[in-house]
């Protein structure tokens, strides 16, 4: 992969955009959204169980480790399709199960990497997570790509970007606050909708879009208004 291209896009048009590639496909989204949070969590209640309070946390916490890689570059290859209007399913989240080995590998190295900024303070720990974001997004779409090169891929094409995604991430607050007024059942149309939005930002990031979209209507930007007052 080349260098980065400085993401420029407003935080607004953005969102705009994550909204635009779930126009028609929301019930696909938030279904595969369902299915993560069935795996991740309904396995543990199981577990619950099944073994004493002792031994659950072990366990519960070697099951989190193990499906959290695959789990999530399942998850990103969904939308990532979702976004290039390709034919998916949320059956598709298993998918990052076939390349188990590097996805785990990757969320264990990701991680350490992160702890170990984290333990210089909680600000290098916080860039240390924005420097390495796009890591399961490049996975995604190079297999061929070691889980190192995944990082070093996803360095470059932070370069210079790190701030725009966390104005990015920041600006969904409202729609954060509105996930915890609804009980946390807000959250099956957040996830996609905040995915959506960081694979546009992913997109400009590594060359693949231009930024040509259309302005936001009058009704759409006082929606966006109100919601991130």
């Amino acid at each position: 992969m080349g260098d980065s291209n400085i993401v420029n896009i407003t935080c607004r048009n953005m969102r705009s955009w994550g909204r635009q590639a779930l126009s028609g496909r929301w019930s696909t989204a938030v279904l595969g959204t369902l299915l993560l949070t069935a795996l991740t969590a309904l396995p543990v209640l199981f577990i619950s169980f099944l073994f004493d309070i002792d031994s659950l946390g072990y366990i519960s916490d070697l099951y989190t480790l193990l499906i959290s890689g695959p789990l999530s570059l399942g998850y990103i290859m969904f939308i990532l399709a979702i976004f290039r209007r390709k034919n998916t399913s949320p059956m598709e989240i298993f998918n990052g199960f076939e390349r188990f080995g590097r996805a785990l590998g990757l969320f264990i190295v990701m991680n350490i990497f992160i702890l170990l900024w984290s333990l210089l303070f909680i600000i290098p720990g916080i860039i240390a997570s924005y420097r390495y974001a796009l890591a399961f997004y490049i996975m995604a779409d190079h297999p061929e790509m070691s889980i190192l090169e995944s990082i070093e891929a996803s360095k470059r094409l932070m370069w210079g970007n790190k701030w725009k995604l966390f104005c990015l991430h920041l600006s969904f607050i409202g729609w954060i606050l509105l996930t915890i007024l609804t009980a946390g059942i807000g959250y099956f149309w957040l996830l996609p909708y905040i995915t959506a939005t960081t694979v546009g930002f992913y997109e400009v990031a590594n060359g693949n879009l231009k930024p040509h979209y259309p302005k936001l209507t009058p009704e759409a930007e006082d929606r966006e208004n109100q919601i991130t007052q």
